[in-house]
C-alpha cells in the first residue's frame, strides 16, 4: 500500500512539477540554455522533436513572445527542413539578443524549449588613423578607438611590444587614445594600440605611425653664390620639416616668376644669367607648423674683355711699351704677360730689361671694373722680336690677346753650311760637266750657285756686286735665283780666270745695310792621293782598304766622288793596265775588291781620287802576288734558317773564292737532326738520321729546293763546292721546317722507345723471317718436290731451274742542272737518255 502511494507521488511530480519535453534545440546550450553568437555574422537555430509521431505544430517565438515569420525576405525568418524548424538570422545585430522559444504539441499537450541567445562582438578599431601627425611643443593625443562585446582592455606600446607605456609624466592613457605630453621630435615613432578581451582570449593591435609636425629646420642653408655671365646658376636650399615644407624664392622682396627660373624640391636654377641677376635673394620654407627664411647674395662674374692690341714697332736699343687694356670685368681682372711661342711668363725678376706697370683702380662690389697693364722693355733688342700674349684672368674666366713686338735692326749676314764663305768652279769642261746652266758650252766654266742669307727687321733686300759693279741677271754669266727678302742665290758661269775672286753680297733695309765678301775659287783635281792598304789576297782576287781625305784643299775644293783602281802584270807597263771605278760615299774609308785575277801571279796596283774637275794624283804602287790554285773556299749561306713551308725548303748560297779555278758544281746532301712530337717535346734523331742521296748542282746555279722532308723538324744541310783541284771544306748548316701534320712523324718515334722494346722488335723480326722461310720451303716442296735449302745447295735431283738474281743497290749521285728559269722549282731526279744527262748513277 505504501509502495503504491510512493509511485503515485513520483508520477505526479514528473507530470506536474517537471514535465519531460520531447523538443530538442541545436546548437546545444553551453550553460543554462544559453547559446553564443557573433554580431554581424550569419547564425541559425534548429528545433525538432525526438518523437515526430507524437509532436507537431513546431514554431519559433521571439523574445517578445511573437511567432517568427517564415518569410525568407526578412532578416530573421523560419524554415522547415525535413521535420526540422530552423530559425535564420541573416546578420546578427545587438538587439537580437534575448530568450527565444520553440513550441510544439506533444500527445495533445503543449511543449516548448526556451533558448537564451547571447551575443559577442569581435574587436574592431574605428576612427583610428594608422598615420597621425602631432605638433611639437604641445600635449597631443594619439587617437585609438576599439570596440567589442564584451568591451576590450586597451594597452599602448612603443618600438614593439617590449616597451609597455604607463601613465607617467610623459604619457597618459585615456579612452580616446594616448596623450603625449610636451611633444618633441624624438617622440616620432611607431606606436602599438592593443585591444584585448580576457573572456574570449581575442587580441588585436593597431600599428600607428606617429609623425611629429615641426616647423622647418635648415638642412642646406643657401649661401652667397658667384655665377658666370651667360651661364646657369644653381642655388640649393633644403629644410627638414613635418609635413614637407613648401619653398618660395624672392629677389629684393619680390617673388621670382618667369621661364628663366626653374624650381626643384631643394634648389633654384637661373638660366643664362646676366649682370642684371645680381642682388639679394631669399629662400623661404613653410609648413603648417611655421616657416623660416634665409637671405643670400648672387654675384654675376664677368670675364675680362680685352681691347684689341696693335703691333708695336721700335728700333733696337730703344724702349718698347706694350699696353693691355681690360674694358670690363667682375671682379677686377689680374693681368700678366708671357711669350706666345714658349709660354714663358715675363717677369722683372727673371729679366732686368723688363718693367711692368699696372693701374691702381680699386675693386668694386657691384659694378664692372676696367683695368690695364703696361709691359716696358728697355733696351729692346732683336731677341724680343716675337709675339707676346696679354693674359687677363678673374674668377669667371681667363682671356688672352696676342700683340706683335717688332724690334727693327739693320741686316746681319749669316755664314753657315748653306751660305758659305767661298765656293769652287773650274774652266774648260764640256757641256755635261756644267751643273746649272742650260747655255754652257765647251769653252766655258762650270756653273756654281752661291747663296747669301741675311737677317734683319724689316727683312732686308739683297743685291750682288763684283769688283764694285752691281750684278744684273743676264741668263748667260749671271743668273739670280730665289730673289726674296733675306735670301738670294747667284749662279755664276765663269768664262775665264777674271771671273774668279771676291763677290760682294749687300743686305739693306730701312734701318741700315751690311756687306759680306764671298770668294769664288778655282777648283782643281785632287792633290792628295788616297792611301791604299792591302786587306786580303786570294788566288783570283784581292781586297784593299782605301782612305780618302775630306779636306777641301786636299781634294781640289770639290769632294771625291770616285776611286779609280788600276792594276797590271809586274812585267808589263801601265799602257796595258786594267781598271775599275768605285763610287765613294760619305765614308772616309772604302773597301775595294778586285777579282778575275790569275792565280800565282804578280801584279802592281794603284788608286787615284776623281772629282768633278778630273783625275787626281796616283797613290804609291803596291806589288801583290796572288795565291796558287787550290780548292774553293767553303760556301757562304744566303738563305734563312727558317723554311717557308713544312715539307720543302729553299736554300741559297755563294762562294767567295773559287780557289783560282772555276767552280764546276756543288754537292748537296741533308739529314734529319731532330723534331718536335705531338706533345711539343724535342726528340733527337742524331743516332738514327742518315744522309740523303747527294744532289749535284751544276755551276753557276747556287740554289736548290729540298723536297719530301718532314714538318716541324731540324735538318742539317751540307753544300760542298768543287773545282778541278777538288772539293771545298765541309761546313754544314741547319734549316727548320714549319709545323704541319704530325702523323708522318710516327715512324721516327722509335728513339723514344726503351732498349727492351727494341730487342722485342728485333726478335719479332727474326721470328717472322723464320716463319716466312718455312712457308716458302713448304710451297717449293709441294711444287718442285724439293725444299728451299735443297735448291740452294743444289742437292735436289729433279728441281726446276730457279734463278735468284742478287744485285747491289746503287747509291744515287744526282746532278742538278737549271732546266727552268724558276729558281725555286725542284729538279726531277731522273735520267735523260737523249744525251743530256741530268742524273748520273754511280756505284760506290
Amino acid at each position: 500500500m505504501m509502495i503504491s502511494l510512493l509511485l503515485i507521488l513520483v508520477l505526479f511530480e514528473q507530470v506536474c512539477v517537471s514535465p519531460v519535453t520531447r523538443i530538442v534545440v541545436l546548437p546545444k546550450p553551453y550553460e543554462d540554455n544559453k547559446v553564443k553568437a557573433v554580431i554581424n555574422e550569419k547564425f541559425f537555430l534548429t528545433c525538432f522533436s525526438q518523437n515526430q509521431a507524437s509532436t507537431s505544430s513546431l514554431k519559433w517565438l521571439s523574445p517578445s513572445g511573437q511567432p517568427i515569420s517564415n518569410d525568407p525576405t526578412l532578416r530573421i525568418y523560419t524554415a522547415l527542413n525535413n521535420q526540422q524548424l530552423m530559425l535564420h538570422f541573416e546578420k546578427l545585430e545587438p538587439t537580437d539578443a534575448g530568450l527565444y522559444a520553440c513550441q510544439g504539441v506533444h500527445d495533445g499537450l503543449p511543449d516548448q524549449v526556451k533558448i537564451e541567445l547571447t551575443l559577442e562582438k569581435k574587436i574592431s578599431f574605428h576612427d583610428t588613423k594608422l598615420e597621425q601627425f602631432i605638433k611639437a611643443g604641445q600635449d597631443q593625443l594619439v587617437q585609438c578607438h576599439a570596440s567589442s562585446i564584451p568591451g576590450p582592455e586597451i594597452a599602448w606600446f612603443r618600438h614593439g611590444i617590449s616597451t609597455n607605456l604607463k601613465n607617467d609624466h610623459k604619457y597618459q592613457i585615456t579612452n580616446d587614445g594616448l596623450v603625449i605630453k610636451n611633444v618633441q621630435i624624438e617622440d616620432e615613432a611607431i606606436y602599438l594600440c592593443q585591444a584585448s578581451v580576457t573572456s574570449t582570449g581575442e587580441i588585436k593591435r593597431a600599428q600607428i605611425n606617429v609623425q611629429v609636425m615641426h616647423q622647418p629646420i635648415w638642412d642646406v642653408k643657401p649661401i652667397d653664390t658667384d655665377g658666370v655671365n651667360g651661364q646657369d646658376i644653381v642655388v640649393r636650399c633644403k629644410a627638414n620639416a613635418k609635413p614637407v615644407p613648401k619653398y618660395s624664392w624672392f629677389r629684393n622682396g619680390i617673388m621670382l616668376v618667369g621661364e628663366r627660373y626653374v624650381f626643384t624640391a631643394d634648389s633654384l636654377r637661373i638660366l643664362k644669367s646676366n649682370v642684371n641677376d645680381r642682388g639679394t635673394y631669399t629662400c623661404e620654407a613653410e609648413n603648417n607648423s611655421g616657416k623660416i627664411s634665409a637671405n643670400f647674395r648672387i654675384n654675376i662674374l664677368v670675364g675680362p674683355v680685352i681691347a684689341p692690341l696693335e703691333e708695336v714697332r721700335v728700333l733696337e736699343g730703344n724702349e718698347a711699351r706694350l699696353k693691355c687694356i681690360v674694358r670690363e670685368a667682375f671682379p677686377k681682372a689680374q693681368i700678366t704677360w708671357k711669350y706666345a711661342d714658349t709660354l714663358e711668363n715675363i717677369s722683372p725678376s727673371s729679366d732686368s730689361s723688363i718693367e711692368i706697370v699696372a693701374d691702381s683702380i680699386e675693386d668694386s662690389n657691384d659694378n664692372l671694373v676696367g683695368s690695364w697693364s703696361e709691359l716696358r722693355i728697355k733696351p729692346a733688342d732683336r731677341r724680343y722680336n716675337r709675339n707676346i700674349t696679354c693674359v687677363a684672368s678673374n674668377k669667371a674666366e681667363v682671356n688672352e690677346r696676342q700683340v706683335r713686338l717688332i724690334v727693327e735692326y739693320k741686316p746681319t749676314l749669316l755664314i753657315n753650311s748653306e751660305s758659305k764663305e767661298f765656293y769652287y768652279s773650274w774652266l774648260n769642261v764640256d757641256s755635261s760637266g756644267s751643273s746649272g746652266s742650260s747655255s754652257s758650252h765647251v769653252s766655258r766654266g762650270a756653273s756654281v750657285l752661291m747663296t747669301c742669307i741675311a737677317t734683319g727687321e724689316p727683312k732686308p733686300q739683297i743685291t750682288w756686286f763684283f769688283k764694285t759693279e752691281q750684278i744684273k741677271h743676264d741668263n748667260v754669266k749671271y743668273i739670280l735665283h730665289k730673289q726674296q727678302l733675306g735670301l738670294s742665290q747667284l749662279e755664276v758661269i765663269p768664262d775665264g780666270l777674271e771671273d774668279f775672286g771676291d763677290y760682294q753680297c749687300k743686305a739693306e733695309n730701312t734701318v741700315g745695310s751690311s756687306y759680306r765678301n764671298i770668294e769664288l775659287r778655282m777648283a782643281t783635281s785632287p792633290s792628295l792621293p788616297p792611301m791604299l792598304v792591302l786587306q786580303a789576297t786570294k788566288p783570283e782576287s784581292v781586297n784593299f782598304q782605301v782612305t780618302v781625305s775630306n779636306e777641301a784643299e786636299s781634294n781640289g775644293g770639290l769632294p771625291i766622288h770616285t776611286i779609280k783602281a788600276q792594276w797590271r802584270f809586274l812585267n808589263s807597263d801601265w799602257s796595258n793596265q786594267n781598271e775599275k771605278n768605285f763610287p765613294v760615299t760619305n765614308a772616309e774609308r772604302l773597301l775595294v775588291h778586285v777579282g778575275a785575277l790569275m792565280p800565282d801571279t804578280e801584279y802592281l796596283f794603284r788608286v787615284a781620287g776623281v772629282n768633278k774637275v778630273g783625275l787626281g794624283k796616283w797613290s804609291q804602287e803596291i806589288k801583290i802576288k796572288t795565291l796558287s790554285r787550290r780548292q774553293p773556299e767553303p760556301i757562304r749561306v744566303l738563305s734563312q734558317e727558317d723554311c717557308t713551308a713544312s715539307t720543302k725548303c729553299y736554300i741559297e748560297w755563294t762562294s767567295d773564292s773559287n780557289g783560282g779555278s772555276p767552280i764546276r758544281d756543288y754537292l748537296v746532301k741533308w739529314r734529319r737532326l731532330s723534331y718536335k712530337d705531338s706533345s711539343n717535346k724535342h726528340v733527337d734523331t742524331n743516332r738514327l738520321g742518315r744522309w740523303s742521296d747527294v744532289v749535284v748542282i751544276k755551276a753557276p746555279i747556287t740554289n736548290y729546293e729540298i723536297t719530301s722532308i718532314l714538318p716541324n723538324s731540324f735538318y742539317e744541310v751540307d753544300v760542298v763546292a768543287r773545282n778541278d783541284i777538288g772539293p771545298s771544306a765541309s761546313q754544314p748548316f741547319r734549316i727548320r721546317t714549319l709545323p704541319g701534320q704530325i702523323g708522318e712523324l710516327e715512324a721516327f718515334r722509335k728513339p723514344n722507345e726503351s732498349v727492351i722494346n727494341r730487342i722485342i722488335l728485333i726478335c719479332g723480326s727474326i721470328i717472322a723471317a723464320i716463319i716466312l722461310f718455312i712457308i716458302i720451303d713448304v710451297l717449293l716442296l709441294m711444287k718442285f718436290d724439293c725444299g728451299l735449302l735443297a735448291i740452294l745447295t743444289k742437292s735436289c735431283t729433279n728441281q726446276k731451274e730457279i734463278t735468284i738474281d742478287f744485285k747491289p743497290t746503287p747509291t744515287k749521285i744526282v746532278q742538278h742542272t737549271n732546266k727552268s728559269n724558276h729558281p725555286y722549282k725542284p729538279i726531277s731526279q731522273t735520267e735523260d737518255h737523249t744525251g743530256n744527262a741530268s742524273v748520273g748513277i754511280y756505284y760506290v
